[in-house]
């Protein structure tokens, strides 16, 4: 990755600009100066957004885009191109519901429960769709890379393309999940013993996603301006990762070094993954195999942008990394938290954001006291916000 250095103490330089959104990115992901630190979040719970209502926020304020707008926060955009499994199966069907949960399976399958009483969030898993060998030859047909709607219509892909390319938003190529897909389809326990009872068949799962991703986005590297990839995994809890180091260095790496080497022939060098959790036990085997890029950088995860940044210098990257427990706590802990992040936010390649979706026992106006500071502190831009007048 090249990367320039910037006068002062501070990525901003009020000489440069104006910049675009997609120009701002860009530059800060390599160490470049800017005018302004992209104004980034990663959205609310479910139950966020209605408990602000009763403490200030226009009930016309009802989802994530009119929020969004309505405090200043900026976006980037998507690749209309499905590099998972295509399952047929639809959407979710309910097979039981009543006043407590619902239960019902999911588009591959999967047997969950959703409480319909106190934080929704996220489903209790009750059965899975893999077992067996023979029941992932039934999911392998569907995952292959040639099958009809990986990617749009012509008319509404080249639709998509004259759009794009018109729009100042970073571009982000989804790449999937190498380990995070597999478990979804076992399950915790299972994958996690698979790597000692038999990891030659969770490396056939992991083999049979890398190749779904490189087969299907060769066309989307080639006529689309990327500016970021990101893929998944979501397989940690604080203590590290569900599958152990010499797994991921010896079946994971090489598959993303394999994808990341594709994205880079296209000058694709911003790599990222998604995973919540504590990802420093198998930070340096993702940055050495091209994966640099760490989302939603969960800090009492384990994830710490400081300290992974005293790790890997700037070989590594951040989007998040904003305790959510410290918007919990106050303002004084706002404060706190800002100022503890500043020095790597003034680094570069350093989008600040809360790490994870925003609680709804945030109070509100401890939230416009975030944004406010994050602005302040930061040096985050974005459009003018109206909840901020």
């Amino acid at each position: 990755m090249d990367t320039a250095t910037t006068s002062g103490n501070s990525i901003i330089d009020s000489t440069v600009g104006p910049l675009t959104l997609k120009e701002r990115f860009r530059r800060l992901m390599h160490f470049q100066p800017v005018d302004e630190v992209p104004n980034f979040e990663f959205g609310y719970w479910a139950e966020t957004l209605p408990a602000w209502h009763e403490q200030g926020l226009p009930r016309e304020i009802d989802d994530e885009g009119r929020a969004y707008a309505y405090f200043g926060i900026e976006n980037w955009r998507g690749v209309p191109v499905n590099t998972g499994m295509i399952s047929g199966l639809g959407r979710s069907r309910v097979l039981e519901s009543n006043d407590q949960y619902e239960i019902g399976l999911d588009d591959i399958g999967t047997k969950y429960q959703i409480n319909k009483v106190g934080h929704k969030s996220i489903p209790h898993y009750l059965e899975f769709p893999i077992k067996t060998r023979e029941d992932f030859e039934a999911f392998r047909e569907k995952l292959a890379p040639d099958l009809p709607g990986r990617y749009p219509s012509e008319e509404n892909w080249q639709a998509y393309l004259a759009d794009v390319k018109a729009d100042d938003h970073p571009v982000c190529l989804g790449i999937s999940s190498m380990i995070g897909t597999p478990r979804n389809w076992m399950g915790f326990e299972t994958c996690a013993l698979m790597v000692h009872d038999d990891p030659g068949f969770l490396e056939d799962m992991v083999e049979t996603m890398c190749v779904v991703v490189e087969r299907t986005i060769g066309r989307a590297v080639k006529e689309v301006p990327i500016d970021f990839a990101m893929g998944w995994e979501d397989i940690c809890f604080n203590s590290g990762p569900i599958v152990g180091r010499k797994f991921y260095q010896e079946v994971v790496a090489p598959r993303y070094r394999r994808i990341a080497d594709l994205l880079h022939a296209h000058g694709v060098d911003v790599i990222g993954v998604d995973c919540d959790g504590n990802l420093g036990p198998i930070s340096d085997v993702m940055v050495e195999a091209g994966y640099n890029f760490f989302f939603p950088t969960e800090v009492r995860g384990g994830t710490d942008p400081v300290a992974l940044r005293e790790r890997h210098g700037k070989q590594a990257l951040f989007s998040g990394g904003v305790d959510k427990h410290a918007l919990r706590e106050g303002k004084g802990a706002i404060e706190k938290e800002l100022l503890r992040l500043k020095p790597v936010v003034d680094e570069g390649g350093f989008i600040p954001h809360v790490d994870h979706r925003c609680p709804a026992d945030v109070g509100y106006e401890d939230y416009l006291f975030y944004l406010r500071l994050k602005r302040e502190i930061l040096g985050c831009g974005g459009p003018e916000a109206e909840a901020l007048r």
